[in-house]
């Protein structure tokens, strides 16, 4: 009776320890990271850019693909949420600007149209669910953020901002001739045939 007590408590004891080692073993393993990263300046240009609107995009992106039958082994699905913002403004490295010091008049020609300037995408992956026999592979992602970088782009073209981006780029020419006016200065565009008026 007594050796089965004493083998008893040995087993808990030897438990305990396989306990406590396993124990302090997953404490000490924790997942090391190592990164390592280079940042460099590629290339500098400058730019004259004239951003009037800006705007904020949310998607919901899901997606489904399954072999033959739509069942868990064969299914990998992907919630995605998207958030964008667009800056939508216009390019100025291409207008000219005409000093006519004698005439005390700007003129100015090829006035640029509206355009996306920038596009900024967060992706917030919500959901990956993979299939036993169908996984995710690193073409699978960039096609879905290639998907939804290009819905977003056209959203963002279907979107009203060109046209809030005219006004505004209407009421900067409508300020910068009061500053000329003001300056006894003249500020024009040139069209194709002749001189006229800013609008």
């Amino acid at each position: 009776m007594r050796s089965l007590r004493n083998l008893f408590l040995g087993l808990l004891v030897l438990m305990a320890m396989l306990l406590l080692g396993w124990w302090y073993g997953q404490r000490a393993m924790k997942t090391q990271i190592e990164t390592d990263s280079d940042v460099l300046l590629e290339q500098y240009r400058d730019v004259a850019k004239l951003v009037t609107n800006e705007g904020d995009f949310l998607e919901i992106y899901k997606y489904e693909d399954y072999w033959g039958y739509d069942i868990s082994p064969l299914r990998k699905k992907a919630l995605i949420r998207a958030r964008a913002r667009a800056l939508v403004g216009f390019d100025l490295d291409n207008i000219e600007v005409e000093i006519r010091e004698a005439d005390r008049m700007f003129i100015f020609s090829s006035l640029p149209s509206p355009k996306i300037l920038a596009l900024e995408i967060d992706l917030d992956y919500y959901d990956l669910d993979a299939g036993t026999f169908n996984t995710f592979q690193a073409s699978d992602i960039n096609r879905m953020e290639t998907d939804i970088r290009t819905k977003l782009r056209q959203k963002v073209l279907e979107s009203d901002l060109f046209r809030q981006a005219d006004q505004r780029a209407d009421l900067f020419f409508k300020t910068l001739r009061a500053l000329a006016d003001r300056s006894g200065w003249q500020l024009r565009y040139r069209d194709q045939l002749h001189l006229k008026d800013l609008p």
